[in-house]
């Protein structure tokens, strides 16, 4: 690390030389128990220096060396004032957190969900005023749903926790910017994680599930659950999702939606996969995929590869938001438990590879994209077969008798009119036939099941 000639502070280059970072002493803090120092990124060299230089010439100058934080907040546009409020500052404190770059977007988003689940209870607070018995308070209310709790739900141990995190390092900050003298959180006992393991189907649920759509709902929200359950791909993964991502039998997952914005980011642990998909989901798949070609010729759109799999009515990847919601709708309806959630496909697609397909877990943790240990992942490869043997395993399970079913008369799935209208085959729209279930007979194209 170079030093500067005569002041205090130092420099050096982070990571490739991309951006450089300064470092200057702010002496013994008694809150951390430790000799303490102000962090600064900057795009260069020259700038470190020149920045290291105004710091020295604001203590210089009779600048106290622990409101140096403070300074250089307001001298980047913070607007940090002696008594702000938790709101005032959350915001400011995560705007630094996004023009700082030291985080991923994804640790961006979940700052901002961990402060509005917190906000309702004391964001209108002063700063200083925040006590630890505030905080335990609104602890006590979010895990509840009584009238106290001012979100109108309960959240789990693991959710509190995370807010309880992000709260303690956002104060930590302020006690750096000297804004309080302690932090209220250390004197509150962090939430217990949820200890329950997260729920998954049963073979006999999870092939109801494949059946029930497969026969009822293709449709495009529906085909992102096959795409979950036979694939074990996250939501956000699943909604980037192009045709272009699906070739030769299997999926590329290189991306993932943003969960607000019609905008992408790399996936959970910044790596790519590609995951086999069993040959009961390809029927589906390249079935589906006829079927919105010819809904898009209908329409008067251009189809091509880069269009998503899973499109909203504008013909646009679907936002997580209103999938979400989707969901939450559709699963009264499936044949799974009413409040098992999306992410549960998932968790099901691992416990089904690993327990009953007696997939090892390598390939298991490869093909759902679990971080592994870097030795491990750097010396054992998984071969590609054994990718495609687990897959079929699994499809197998799933449907053991299945049949891709088909109108007899058109030959191919065709688009219902409606998300709500399921079942029927379009040629003839004026019938507007619902299915109900096995043993319907093919009439003048009307939607049939070929199974028997």
């Amino acid at each position: 690390m170079a030093k500067v000639p005569r002041n205090k502070g130092s420099y050096a280059p982070r990571g490739s030389g991309s951006s450089w970072q300064i470092k200057f002493p702010l002496g013994w803090s008694e809150e951390k128990k430790k000799y303490d120092e102000y962090r600064e990124d900057v795009a260069s060299e020259h700038e470190a220096i020149v920045l290291i230089k105004e710091i020295n010439d604001f203590v210089y100058h009779g600048g106290k060396v622990s409101d140096v934080p403070i300074w250089r907040a307001k001298a980047r546009g913070l607007s940090i004032d002696e008594e702000p409020t938790l709101s005032e500052f959350a915001a400011e404190f995560m705007e630094l957190r996004r023009k700082q770059k030291k985080v991923q977007e994804r640790t961006l988003e979940s700052d901002g969900d961990c402060w509005n689940r917190l906000k309702p209870y004391f964001g209108d607070k002063k700063i200083s005023k925040l006590t630890p018995r505030d905080i335990e308070l609104a602890y006590a209310a979010m895990s509840g749903n009584g009238k106290d709790n001012l979100n109108g739900r309960a959240y789990s141990g693991t959710t509190i926790q995370k807010s309880h995190a992000f709260l303690r390092m956002m104060l930590n900050k302020a006690v750096d910017y000297e804004l309080i003298s302690s932090n209220p959180c250390r004197k509150v006992d962090s939430p217990k994680r949820d200890t329950e393991e997260r729920r998954s189907l049963s073979v006999e649920q999870a092939q109801a599930l494949f059946s029930f759509i497969t026969r009822h709902e293709l449709e495009p929200k529906a085909i992102g659950v096959l795409v979950a359950l036979c694939c074990g791909l996250r939501l956000s993964e699943m909604l980037a999702l192009k045709w272009n991502d699906y070739r030769n039998g299997s999926i590329s997952v290189t991306k993932a939606l943003n969960r607000e914005k019609q905008t992408f980011k790399p996936t959970k642990n910044e790596d790519t996969r590609s995951v086999p998909c069993p040959d009961q989901l390809i029927e589906v798949l390249d079935s589906w995929k006829t079927l919105q070609q010819e809904h898009y010729k209908r329409l008067g759109l251009r189809w091509s590869s880069s269009v998503p799999i899973v499109n909203s009515r504008s013909a646009k990847h679907t936002l997580q938001r209103s999938y979400t919601k989707w969901y939450e709708r559709k699963r009264l309806i499936y044949p799974i438990p009413s409040d098992f959630d999306f992410h549960e496909l998932r968790h099901t697609y691992v416990t089904i590879m690993t327990r009953d397909c007696g997939t090892d877990a390598k390939t298991t943790r490869d093909m759902s994209g679990h971080k592994t240990d870097e030795a491990f992942h750097t010396y054992t490869h998984t071969n590609e077969a054994a990718k495609r043997k687990a897959a079929n395993k699994l499809g197998a399970l799933l449907a053991p008798s299945y049949e891709n079913r088909k109108c007899r008369n058109c030959v191919s799935w065709t688009v219902s009119p409606t998300d709500e209208t399921i079942g029927a085959c379009w040629i003839n729209p004026a019938q507007g036939l619902r299915i109900t279930g096995m043993g319907e007979t093919c009439r003048a194209g009307l939607f049939t099941s070929l199974a028997s």
